[in-house]
C-alpha cells in the first residue's frame, strides 16, 4: 500500500470517527461502528490505528488542528503583543463555536473526564497546551514593555478560563449566549489585566 492511500485511508477513518462522536458521543466510536460507517474491515482499521485510544487520539488532535488552524492565523496576522493576545482570545473563542463538530466532539471529551482517566489525561494536556501558548504571548508582551505580568501560570490560567467560560456558556445554552460581545469584552479585560500601563 502506498503512503498516500495510506494517509487517505487515514483521513476516511479519522472523518467518520470524528462523525460518529459528533453525533454520538465517545462511547458509540467502536471498531464495530467504524466498520459500518466506512465498510472496512476491522483489519484495515487496525493497520491504520492499533487501538480505539490511538483512534481517539487522532479525534480529538484534528479537532484542535481545525480550531487552532484559525486561530494561529489570527494571531499572527497581527503587530504588537498586545494586539496578538487580543486576537488569540477572540479567535480561540470563535474557533470553539464556528467549528461545530469539533466543538461536539470537544464536549464528548470533556463529559467522560470524571470517569474516563485518558478523557481526563488528554483534557489535562490540552489545557496546558492552551496555557503554554498564553505563556508565550505573555512573555513576548513583557518583552516588549507592554505587559507586566507578576504570576505566569495564575495569568495563564486566567486567560484561558475566560476562554472556555464564554465558550461552555454558547455550547450549554445555544442560541442565548452574546459570544461575539463576550468575546469581545474578554480580549478587553484579558489585556487590561496585563496592561503596563
Amino acid at each position: 500500500m502506498t503512503s498516500a492511500v495510506r494517509e487517505v485511508r487515514r483521513s476516511q477513518i479519522i472523518a467518520a470517527a470524528r462523525t460518529i462522536v459528533a453525533q454520538q458521543g465517545l462511547a458509540a466510536l467502536t471498531f464495530s461502528s467504524l466498520e459500518a460507517e466506512l465498510e472496512f474491515t476491522r483489519g484495515v482499521i487496525t493497520y491504520h490505528f492499533k487501538n480505539k485510544d490511538a483512534i481517539v487520539d487522532a479525534v480529538l488532535a484534528s479537532a484542535l488542528d481545525e480550531i487552532d488552524g484559525a486561530t494561529l492565523a489570527a494571531v499572527q496576522a497581527r503587530g504588537t503583543p498586545t494586539e496578538r493576545l487580543a486576537a488569540a482570545v477572540r479567535a480561540t473563542i470563535a474557533g470553539f463555536i464556528e467549528n461545530i463538530e469539533a466543538g461536539r466532539i470537544l464536549l464528548a471529551f470533556w463529559a467522560r473526564i470524571n470517569t474516563d482517566p485518558a478523557a481526563r489525561e488528554r483534557n489535562a494536556r490540552l489545557y496546558a497546551t492552551y496555557r503554554g501558548r498564553v505563556t508565550v504571548l505573555l512573555r513576548e508582551g513583557v518583552d516588549a514593555g507592554e505587559f507586566l505580568v507578576d504570576d505566569e501560570p495564575g495569568t495563564a490560567t486566567f486567560v484561558v478560563g475566560t476562554i472556555i467560560g464564554v465558550v461552555t456558556q454558547e455550547y450549554f445554552d445555544p442560541g442565548h449566549v452574546a459570544w461575539r460581545g463576550a468575546a469581545d469584552r474578554a480580549a478587553v479585560l484579558v489585556v487590561a489585566s496585563v496592561a503596563a500601563s
